[in-house]
């Protein structure tokens, strides 16, 4: 039976972990490598993941969060074995120490901006809002709905004015920052601000001036989370098992 990963946390020897139950009500249990803990439960790798199962999944890093400043695995994440888990420790000590240092205190904020419709950057010559010309050779109804359609230059331009009056507004100590456009033609930018975890309830204050000057769109702010978008290469690494997910699970996690 192989072994199924959830986190990666600092945890004492004299602290217990809490009986807790993960992915498919499975027991979730700590194992240990010196000063750095992961939390695993033992699972088959053709275990049917569900949409249920990335609730069970981001249940149990949200429970650690509580508590710890912690590395989120990413789900479907697997070890052969816990001598796997060592060497991966083992190999990225000092990165796996400065991340920690780095997101000690810390929690993520994403902000979700939506557009519509997307508008070219304002020049100085001409201050008329105007749709971006669409590439020739397809159209909105040539996409299928749920696909993306490609992100032009003038829009990734638009994008990154949004971007920075978002950081101008809210002064996250990091950001991740895509964007992408949906079949309909409207531009969503998302937002991951690292953030003191002290400022988390000044950050959530500050929706209504992002709304104020940032007009004609649509905001949404979730959060606290745990960093998943603030991790160092080797937790990112390995991610997903290689048997793919069922089309609706998938669709779940984006």
């Amino acid at each position: 039976m192989s072994i199924y990963a959830y986190c990666l946390l600092r945890l004492p020897l004299e602290e217990t972990w809490p009986i807790l139950n993960g992915v498919g009500q499975h027991p979730v249990f700590p194992f240990r490598a010196g000063k750095y803990a992961m939390l695993l439960s033992r699972l088959e790798r053709n275990f049917p993941f569900t949409p249920r199962s990335i609730v069970e999944h981001a249940q149990i890093v949200a429970r650690a969060f509580e508590d710890h400043t912690v590395l989120p695995m990413r789900f479907g994440t697997f070890f052969n074995s816990e001598k796997q888990i060592e060497q991966l420790i083992r190999e990225n000590r000092e990165e796996l120490l400065e991340t920690f240092c780095r997101l000690r205190g810390k929690a993520e904020m994403r902000m979700k901006v939506t557009v519509s419709p997307v508008p070219l950057p304002v020049s100085s010559e001409d201050q008329a809002v105007q749709k971006p010309p669409r590439k020739s050779g397809f159209s909105a109804n040539d996409i299928p709905e749920g696909v993306d359609l490609p992100v032009d230059a003038a829009t990734r331009e638009f994008a990154a004015q949004i971007t920075t009056l978002m950081r101008e507004i809210f002064h996250p100590a990091a950001e991740q920052v895509s964007c992408r456009r949906l079949h309909t033609g409207e531009l969503v930018v998302d937002c991951a601000h690292l953030v003191e975890t002290q400022r988390v309830i000044g950050y959530q204050r500050l929706l209504p001036l992002a709304e104020e000057h940032i007009k004609e769109c649509t905001l949404r702010m979730t959060g606290p989370w745990p960093p998943y978008h603030f991790l160092p290469s080797a937790i990112r690494l390995p991610s997903y098992s290689l048997r793919p997910l069922t089309r609706k699970a998938a669709a779940v996690m984006r």
